[in-house]
């Protein structure tokens, strides 16, 4: 494929989709990486092979045609998107996969767009086991003509399957992967009370794990279960930090008063959250969901009962 490509953003995700576009793709040129720590992008050039790492945001965008970002979180999105809008970006093409809200997508959108560049929202859906084996989703939104253009590198490189939203303004998707976190959350929560419901009535998780994987035998159902039973949300190194999900769920929660949307299976998940942090601090897996309900059903956070509980800081 002839176009250069640029990724910006190397946490879990950034590296699965990057290994992965160096493996599959097929690309003529290296990948052109950039992180804020660059230690990291190093390192993860050297394992990948067929990249390089840029000085600065200013050298690759001036020498990328596609410039792929999948940052952190919307503070980081801004920061980032602050510094590229300052440079030339006529003609460049953006894919911007962050989860990130749909006002700040149109604001983004909007100046790029002045910019005499385009841009295709495409938050993606999967964690980073799944993407490392590109059984992510994506949900690519903005002008078809562009949509085409990284389509190449989507299905059989990075993703499983597409949800097309080609056509339709790159907010679209980001409101998309909002909503779609309602089905994260509460699917997180579903299987939770199921393995609770299991142990507490003497039939055990392992048959219940049996049951999940049976019905639900594609991830993320097979996934979350396996976390749970094995204890992996209490061993440390959060996929997605309690902190950082309580902040998006918040933000989610607020779109859907401002649509007069009910959400309570969503908003049960969201207090379990609380809990979770409350019990195992900020960094805690998002899984911690399950400790949560199995504190409020008289049983300890972690399946092992070697959880080191959180102490509070003095910050109410």
């Amino acid at each position: 494929m002839d176009s250069q490509l640029g990724f910006i953003g190397l946490g879990q995700m950034g590296q699965a989709i990057t290994a992965n576009l160096v493996a599959k793709a097929g690309l003529r040129s290296p990948l052109v990486l950039y992180n804020r720590n660059r230690q990291r992008a190093e390192k993860h050039s050297s394992k990948i092979g067929h990249s390089l790492v840029a000085r600065d945001l200013a050298e690759l965008v001036s020498t990328c045609d596609i410039i792929w970002t999948c940052l952190e979180d919307e503070k980081a999105v801004c920061e980032v998107f602050a510094e590229i809008l300052k440079l030339d970006l006529g003609g460049k093409l953006f894919v911007e996969c962050s989860t990130i809200l749909p006002h700040a997508m149109c604001q983004i959108a909007q100046r790029i767009q002045d910019g005499d560049a385009n841009v295709v929202a495409m938050p993606v859906f999967g964690e980073p086991s799944m993407a490392r084996k590109g059984l992510l989703v994506c949900v690519p939104a903005g002008p078809k003509s562009c949509v085409e253009r990284i389509r190449p590198y989507l299905i059989d490189v990075i993703c499983r399957a597409v949800v097309d939203l080609s056509g339709e303004e790159p907010a679209k998707s980001c409101l998309l992967k909002c909503i779609g976190n309602v089905l994260i959350m509460t699917t997180i929560e579903q299987i939770a009370e199921a393995h609770v419901f299991a142990e507490k009535s003497g039939l055990g998780t392992k048959h219940m794990a049996s049951l999940i994987e049976t019905i639900f035998p594609r991830p993320p159902h097979t996934v979350y279960s396996s976390n749970m039973v094995s204890g992996d949300y209490a061993k440390g190194g959060s996929i997605v930090g309690v902190a950082k999900a309580r902040t998006l769920t918040s933000q989610i929660l607020d779109l859907a008063l401002a649509s007069r949307t009910s959400l309570k299976s969503y908003k049960v998940a969201v207090d379990h959250l609380a809990v979770a942090e409350a019990h195992a601090g900020p960094q805690c897996d998002i899984m911690g969901i399950y400790g949560a309900v199995r504190v409020e059903n008289g049983l300890p956070f972690s399946q092992g009962g070697c959880w080191k509980e959180h102490e509070p800081s003095g910050n109410a």
